[in-house]
């Protein structure tokens, strides 16, 4: 553990990814599939939640105006 510490934070990142990838490997062989696509959320786009972030935003600031 005294090793770990001592490495940079980008040998730190190496490190991470790799036990992550190991623990992958021991759970489940198919967790990942080559060449299949994974579909990952994006905020992007995303206007209807903008607007309800807008309108709680509008509710607060009359709420503290009175």
């Amino acid at each position: 553990m005294s090793q770990i510490q001592e490495l940079p934070k980008l040998d730190k990142l190496k490190l991470m990814q790799f036990l992550a990838t190991e623990l992958v490997k021991e759970e489940d062989a198919n967790f990942f599939v080559a060449g299949q696509e994974y579909p990952v959320w994006s905020p992007y786009n995303c206007s209807e939640a903008a607007n309800v972030l807008m309108d709680l935003l509008a509710t607060k600031q009359q709420e503290q105006n009175g």
